[in-house]
């Protein structure tokens, strides 16, 4: 064939193949411009129904914040609610849509942006509006000034309570997962703004509602539906650090029956120490840590970070000296009653005025600056004991106000309860009520820092500083470093306060110092394997108490000194522990908490 007729054969097929090129690219960009405009108004119409239904749902969240027991008539509010982030989920969910996320730029914030929508509409169709009529039974089920809860209406809402706690906490994983994105800077600001709202809101309902489920699961038995049951109250005074606050320096039974609950006798420790050779006996690994005066004293059954265990000793304690069995041990530190006095208002003791701004000075330094008789002391703090209880359970103090002042006390660690009903237990043993060791996990909160006094007078009052948690991740090692700064903000004259301050006396102590047993504690992922004190590394006590390493060191201040004890812990292989922040003693003094967020592994 010659190259002109050639020419002529390959011109006609080299045209077509120009123009089916362009028709395919044309036809591209075509759907390319058309998902772009599909995506486009889809996005517009879903983030209008989204935008509306996140303002509605924080007025709502607001609303039954302030009134419970009104909640149920929010059920209307809340289907709308619900339609309307139905229609929004349903404009991000379609295969146009999900084809658009793998895109480079834009796909990650499609993806992020479907999954909160997602998320919210979980939140509420699935979390608060299934809870909303739980939340007027419960807050009708209250009578504080008759000193009653309803026990079955409490109970009825408990598998409901279960369930929306547990599609509340699918929402917030979904949003930590977006936020996470958020904070790798994948995405753009406005919506990387919008999800982190979005997780705040959805947090704190399933941080509520996760509470009230386990209250609906607890309340009823612990308060006596099925018989009588006898608690003992420990008032842990931050003055004297304990692991939970403080040592028990007031003891009050309290007795609940067929929901009925009241206040019974007042008790100071001697009520129930043992004799002189008659303590409690200890484990090995417990007297190697705290001495076997973890088993002699109910003023040191939290030297331990273990409260169950702590709750055995009291119990025991009280069996052998009252002769009759507890159902369970109630911890709450002095701190904890300013808290509470911000929902009932100022009450007067022996003559001294407490507020919600000036409990904790009072009863941490003023009552034994006035008050140098034990005796007299503990009559002040069994008569505080009574009348904060009558004044919370009285008809004037909002039921509202006072759930939220427990529960930030609790969120602050200042309240442990241990249940003698393994079932009970079971059900608290893991939560911010457990105790300080039963807050150690992986999932974020890996190591805690916990202190006791070692001065045995009220100097802690004195004592500030911070605890950090650090998270360090190599090619072939991984550790976790907790780290604790003390100070003693203790005057210069303090040696001349009276001695049930600066103590009796300790051996190789200077009046007026400060002794703390610093304990450093990681879940059984960790394992420690040094610790320095002012950058020097030092011999330390370390023992397993169930299941996770306890280190401990004792640390000496004079007034206004400074000293950083710091456990280095080596992580296990096969584990992948994440810091986001660290447990420690609740104090009644200023001590921050930091933690280098990270996953170490």
């Amino acid at each position: 064939m010659s190259d002109r007729v050639r020419r002529r054969v390959t011109a006609p097929r080299s045209a077509k193949t120009r123009r089916i090129v362009l028709a395919v690219v044309g036809a591209l960009v075509l759907v390319v411009v058309g998902s772009a405009a599909w995506i486009g108004v889809r996005l517009a119409m879903s983030y209008g129904h989204l935008s509306v239904a996140r303002a509605e749902a924080a007025r709502i969240v607001a609303s039954v914040s302030a009134d419970p027991a009104a909640a149920a008539a929010s059920l209307d509010r809340l289907r709308g609610l619900d339609s309307r982030l139905g229609d929004a989920r349903e404009l991000t969910s379609d295969l146009v849509w999900r084809s658009a996320e793998v895109l480079p730029f834009v796909g990650d914030d499609l993806r992020v942006y479907r999954l909160t929508v997602e998320a919210v509409a979980i939140a509420v169709g699935e979390g608060l509006e299934p809870a909303a009529a739980d939340f007027s039974t419960l807050a009708t089920s209250v009578s504080l000034s008759a000193h009653t809860v309803d026990v079955g209406a409490v109970a009825s809402t408990a598998g409901s309570l279960r369930s929306a706690a547990d599609a509340l906490g699918r929402s917030e994983n979904t949003l930590a997962s977006a936020q996470a994105d958020a904070e790798s800077g994948a995405l753009v600001a406005e919506l990387a703004s919008g999800v982190r709202e979005a997780r705040e809101l959805v947090g704190g309902l399933h941080a509520t509602v996760s509470d009230l489920s386990i209250a609906a699961e607890v309340l009823p038995a612990a308060l006596g539906a099925e018989g009588a049951k006898r608690y003992a109250i420990l008032f842990n005074n931050n003055a004297e650090l304990r692991t939970t606050g403080g040592i028990a320096g007031a003891i009050s039974e309290l007795t609940t029956e067929s929901g009925r609950f009241e206040l019974g006798r007042q008790l100071v420790p001697d009520d129930l120490n043992p004799g002189e050779g008659d303590g409690i006996a200890v484990s090995p690994e417990e007297r190697a840590l705290f001495g076997v005066q973890l088993g002699e004293y109910i003023q040191n059954v939290n030297l331990t970070p273990d409260f169950a265990r702590a709750g055995e000793l009291t119990s025991a304690h009280w069996r052998n000296s009252q002769g009759v069995a507890l159902d369970g041990v109630i911890s709450i530190d002095t701190a904890s009653i300013s808290h509470l006095l911000g929902a009932t208002g100022p009450v007067t003791v022996a003559g001294l005025r407490l507020d919600s701004h000036t409990a904790t000075d009072v009863l941490l330094t003023q009552v034994y600056r006035e008050i140098g008789d034990r005796a007299q002391q503990d009559a002040f703090f069994a008569e505080l004991t009574r009348v904060v209880f009558d004044k919370l359970f009285s008809g004037s103090t909002p039921l509202v106000a006072l759930a939220k002042q427990f529960g930030a006390a609790a969120g602050e660690g200042r309240i442990s309860v241990w249940f003698a009903d393994p079932r009970l237990q079971g059900v608290t043993a893991g939560g911010p009520l457990g105790g300080p060791l039963a807050q150690l996990r992986d999932d974020g909160a890996p190591v805690g820092v916990f202190f006791a006094d070692g001065t045995a007078g009220k100097m802690d009052g004195y004592l500030e500083g911070t605890v950090t948690a650090t998270c360090s991740a190599k090619k072939d090692s991984r550790s976790i470093a907790a780290t604790a700064t003390l100070a003693s903000t203790a005057p210069d004259d303090i040696a001349t306060a009276p001695w049930v301050v600066t103590g009796p006396g300790v051996s190789g102590l200077p009046t007026g110092h400060i002794r703390t047993m610093v304990q450093i504690v990681g879940t059984d992922s960790l394992r420690p394997v040094r610790t320095t004190v002012d950058g020097e590394e030092v011999s330390t006590t370390t023992r397993m108490i169930g299941g996770s390493p306890v280190v401990v060191a004792l640390i000496d201040l004079a007034p206004g000194q400074v000293s950083v004890v710091e456990t280095e812990f080596t992580v296990l292989p096969e584990r992948t522990p994440r810091v986001d922040r660290i447990i420690a003693t609740p104090t009644a003094t200023p001590f921050e908490h930091y933690a280098e967020r990270g996953t170490c592994g």
